[in-house]
């Protein structure tokens, strides 16, 4: 957290030199997918959490801006919402804090003229670097994973411990409506790639059940493969895999709402025409 805060402050001089700056608030939902997410994705919202943020945007043309963001937002994800037709009782939840620098492309304009309200959709992309905290409700309690290895990290054959922190690849789309020569407000839909596998504590490594009881203990046990009982010395030998090769994700649809604290002008500038596209 501290990081991402002195990351954010690090930037915030450089805004200091520009002529067209805006300062906006974001709100909206966190959705997850990922190895404990359903397969279509019409039905992620039976698991979504809250997502909220600020951001800085310059602006060097009526086209083109950078975008500068903190974002906090919770993700969340339960086989049993997913239809599965075999729960494993595997379900996480997860604080994100996420500082992110983003380009954004302004398609075209419509109605770029005298007391005309400017409607402008726009693309995104950029990187970003986040950190979380995966932990599950076991039983009515909720416990930090990492610290119990579910998947054997730390042993000899298998992961090492997951960093707590990684980057993301942000992009999206999303319209603006400027309601006058300050007040912008708009919808987007960012989807994050992440570089990590272990948003929800559940990667493709291989296991075997003995190895997680005799040396992670009986909780990291139940909690790694809830469908094997630890008293059945049966189990010590089963293999198995609790997710896929692919890493999370995560999306944010949200509104956003911003307000120009530096005007010069330049990127709103009154046109006669109706409809303006960039040109290149």
């Amino acid at each position: 957290m501290k990081k991402l805060l002195l990351a954010f402050a690090m930037i915030l001089p450089f805004y200091g030199f520009c002529q067209d700056l805006d300062f906006g608030i974001t709100g909206g939902i966190a959705l997850y997918s990922g190895d404990l997410s359903p397969k279509e994705f019409a039905i992620y919202p039976n698991d979504y959490g809250y997502a909220a943020g600020i951001f800085l945007r310059q602006r060097y043309s009526r086209f083109i801006g950078i975008r500068t963001g903190l974002t906090l937002a919770k993700v969340m994800g339960d086989e049993r919402n997913n239809g599965v037709k075999v729960d494993r009782g595997l379900n996480f939840q997860s604080n994100i804090t996420e500082f992110s620098l983003m380009g954004e492309i302004h398609l075209f304009h419509i109605g770029y003229a005298r007391n005309k309200t400017v409607i402008s959709p726009y693309v995104a992309f950029g990187l970003g670097f986040f950190a979380f905290n995966p932990k599950i409700n076991f039983g009515g309690q909720i416990l930090e994973l990492r610290p119990l290895g579910t998947e054997g990290q730390g042993l000899d054959g298998y992961p090492n411990r997951y960093n707590r922190s990684q980057f993301n690849l942000p992009f999206g789309a999303g319209i603006n409506i400027l309601i006058n020569d300050r007040l912008t407000i708009g919808a987007e839909m960012i989807f994050r790639a992440t570089l990590s596998d272990y948003l929800d504590d559940v990667s493709d490594a291989q296991l075997v059940y003995g190895d997680i009881l005799t040396n992670k203990g009986e909780l990291a046990a139940r909690i790694s493969n809830p469908l094997l009982d630890p008293a059945n010395t049966e189990n010590l030998t089963v293999s198995y895999a609790r997710g896929g090769e692919h890493n999370d994700w995560y999306i944010i649809p949200a509104l956003t709402l911003s307000w120009r604290i530096k005007n010069s002008g330049k990127s709103r500038s009154v046109y006669s025409k109706y409809m303006e596209c960039p040109r290149f």
